[in-house]
């Protein structure tokens, strides 16, 4: 791919003959005539730079081409332009090219009059958006990613004030897009001829900076290319090799990373060892660490876990020749096109034509990871909403002051609601869908006016789960309901606190009235009365000792503790807690006996009356019929390495030494026992209860793999409580 300008020499039959190598016998005659349609309708036009303005389409032609993409979308290179700046019409090039060219070609065009104003973010989000609207087919975006390409190889024919507004727009938005697409070739490209005008003088320094030893690089290239050719060969694995240094932008983002000089940076090199398999990958890998020092922080398998945009390659570090640290990548040649290529890499021959259905380029946009590409910007609720939107056409919908709100096609009117104001949404009570009042759930379409109406006191239910299709308003009605119930929660943690004032002759309502509670409750660490309530129910607190913070105690002096108690004090630790309430992590729980959660497994919480937070398997039948209102999302605490107790059931053989078999393994695997109770079951079997102690459900899930290989363990089963 050229990286520095445009080619001015360059013929469509250039264009053509790269698409037949790639592509040997497609469909060139829609290409050519194509270009003869351009040609037509710019002819008399030129460039700033004085050049035919067919320079222009023929270089983003051939950028497709480098790319290998299909020749509707080379087509469409050719023609981006003709709509907006000739006389011609889309209707003409449906007639002529067929109506999946014209609408791409129309896509290009309403992209080409985005205006870029105001905050980077705001420019962002307007350039999604309108991707979302008008970007049926992905092909229009990487379109207009190579006539950025070409434009930006160009740019030196603008205004410096041009110059630098293109080349912020370029690295802010097209950049991280063909990016997001695989196309890492544009993209490094792209990074590159932003750098240069955006940070000329630092472009120049470390331009020359890495010139001024570039003989001696290429020299050092070559040497460590050969060593490693030679150490993979010798070995039995086929490769080739080829080296070289990392692209000026990637260095200068790492030396402002890191605040070192070009000179202490010593991973410029990048080497890349093509193999036949992806088995040979990691054998490479192994024959590169057994003769190189490798960085052990710096391995990275992209192969068994792939980037978002489909990157597969996997990277490791050594020391290499005179202790520079240099970076080898293995991959296939199938995983090479696709780190140069991105999605194009995917595109199949029919009729002797790359062409492929919306459907299939919607779902190569997925495995690409595209709608990630917003989660770097700003709002990561709405990129989650164009995630659901899946691509498809966003619709536009009016307030009653003519303000457009973009909603994902689907949409109701109480995901109209939460676009608006997250307080509108959960104060909602009704919508009106031009004038008319209509249900939540109601579907809303393009150029309806959508009206709310809000009342102070309302607050969303359950049912708005199933009214909702946006991630962002599902998300917003979840927090409201989570919030809700914790309010729930404080008002049975106040009942409970009644329940244990009365018991001594006193209220809550009274023991609130008095002066000198919130004194009371400074001295004992609480904020007020509700973060108490919520403790005791959680289980942080027990009822009687709330009981003794809210009333007033007898100043009797605290008798010293005893020579054991200090001892105790000394040695005593912190409970480790393996669960998370609402992001807190000291939260006392108790471990449902019926279904006895472990670490892995999908929890949720139940509010017990009296007795604080109960934690169950999500499936555990015990929660069947139970208030719903009472339930509260848990999660496990990734970082805590608390035991849990399990139990297991094994019909075993009825013969000597058994239970020494099983205790053995349990032994080996470092588990302890709290339980082993041994019964005879018939004349040749028996029956093992084992209670074990284990961290997680992986290491229980082990622990019965190793038990069903003993000899004579006829099954293992997992049990709950006796």
């Amino acid at each position: 791919m050229p990286s520095v300008t445009g080619r001015a020499e360059l013929s469509i039959d250039d264009v053509v003959r790269r698409v037949q190598e790639y592509a040997p016998g497609a469909d060139s005659q829609l290409v050519a005539e194509a270009y003869l349609y351009a040609a037509l309708h710019h002819r008399g036009q030129v460039r700033k730079n004085g050049e035919d303005y067919l320079v222009h389409p023929l270089n983003v032609a051939m950028i497709l081409a480098e790319i290998r993409m299909d020749v509707e979308t080379i087509a469409v290179g050719l023609l981006h332009d003709t709509i907006e700046d000739t006389q011609a019409t889309a209707t003409e090039i449906s007639e002529r090219f067929g109506p999946t060219v014209a609408e791409m070609v129309e896509g290009v065009t309403k992209l080409s009059k985005l205006a870029y104003r105001g905050k980077l973010e705001e420019q962002a989000e307007n350039f999604r958006k309108l991707v979302l609207a008008f970007g049926k087919d992905i092909r229009v975006i990487i379109v207009k990613c190579a006539d950025r390409l070409h434009n930006m190889r160009t740019l030196q024919f603008q205004r410096p004030d041009k110059q630098v507004r293109i080349a912020r727009e370029t690295l802010d938005i097209y950049a991280p897009l063909t990016h997001r697409l695989g196309l890492e070739l544009m993209k490094r490209e792209l990074e590159d001829l932003s750098f240069r005008y955006l940070h000329p003088a630092e472009y120049l320094e470390l331009e020359a900076a890495l010139e001024l030893d570039a003989t001696a690089r290429e020299r050092y290239v070559e040497e460590t290319k050969s060593l490693i050719e030679d150490t993979l060969r010798s070995r039995g694995l086929p490769c080739t090799v080829t080296g070289r240094v990392k692209h000026l932008y990637s260095v200068w983002r790492k030396l402002q990373r890191t605040g070192k000089g070009i000179s202490d940076l010593h991973d410029l090199l990048a080497f890349r060892v093509m193999v036949a398999e992806r088995d040979s990958c990691y054998v490479g890998l192994g024959f590169i660490h057994s003769a190189f020092f490798p960085v052990a922080t710096r391995m990275k398998d992209y192969i068994a876990m792939p980037k978002a945009n489909g990157y597969q390659s996997l990277h490791t570090t050594v020391v290499g020749p005179d202790g520079r640290e240099i970076e080898i990548q293995f991959r296939t040649e199938a995983m090479d096109r696709v780190a140069d290529t991105g999605i194009a890499a995917h595109w199949r021959y029919k009729n002797g034509r790359l062409s492929v259905s919306n459907s299939q380029l919607e779902e190569l946009a997925r495995l690409r990871g595209f709608i990630q590409m917003a989660r770097d910007i700003e709002d990561p609720a709405d990129f989650l909403d164009a995630a659901r939107s899946d691509l498809s056409a966003a619709i536009h919908v009016f307030t009653p002051a003519k303000d457009v709100v973009l909603l994902p096609e689907g949409s109701s009117a109480l995901d109209f609601a939460y676009h608006v104001h997250t307080e509108v949404g959960n104060h909602a009570t009704g919508v009106k869908v031009n004038g008319r009042l209509v249900p939540f759930r109601t579907i809303v379409k393009t150029g309806d006016t959508v009206e709310v109406l809000t009342r102070t006191d309302a607050h969303p239910t359950r049912d708005w789960l199933e009214w909702a299709h946006s991630h962002r308003a599902l998300e917003k009605i979840r927090k409201r309901l989570r919030e809700s119930l914790s309010d729930k929660a404080v008002a049975l943690g106040r009942d409970i606190l009644d329940g244990a004032l009365r018991k001594n002759g006193s209220s809550l309502k009274k023991v609130l009235a008095d002066r000198e509670l919130p004194a009371r409750l400074k001295a004992a660490g609480y904020a007020d009365v509700d973060e108490l309530a919520g403790k005791l129910l959680a289980g942080s607190v027990g009822p009687t000792e709330a009981g003794r913070i809210l009333l007033p105690q007898p100043e009797t002096p605290a008798p010293p503790p005893t020579a054991f108690q200090a001892l105790l004090q000394r040695v005593r630790r912190p409970t480790e807690n393996a669960i998370v309430v609402s992001g807190q992590t000291d939260i006392l729980v108790d471990y449902a006996r019926c279904c006895r959660p472990m670490k892995g497994e999908v929890i949720i919480g139940y509010i017990t009356r009296g007795r604080g937070l109960s934690v169950h398997k999500a499936e555990c039948a015990q929660l069947r019929g139970l208030d719903a209102e009472r339930f509260i999302p848990v999660s496990w605490d990734a970082q805590a390495r608390t035991l849990h107790q399990g139990l297991l059931h094994l019909i075993v053989e009825d013969r000597p030494g058994m239970l020494a078999a099983i205790t053995g393994v349990c032994s080996t695997a470092k588990i302890n026992l709290w339980k082993a109770d041994v019964r005879q079951d018939d004349d040749d079997r028996a029956v093992c209860d084992l209670g074990v102690s284990v961290h997680d459900i992986g290491e229980l899930d082990g622990l019965v793999r190793k038990l069903r290989s003993v000899r004579g363990v006829v099954a293992v089963e997992r049990a709950a409580a006796p």
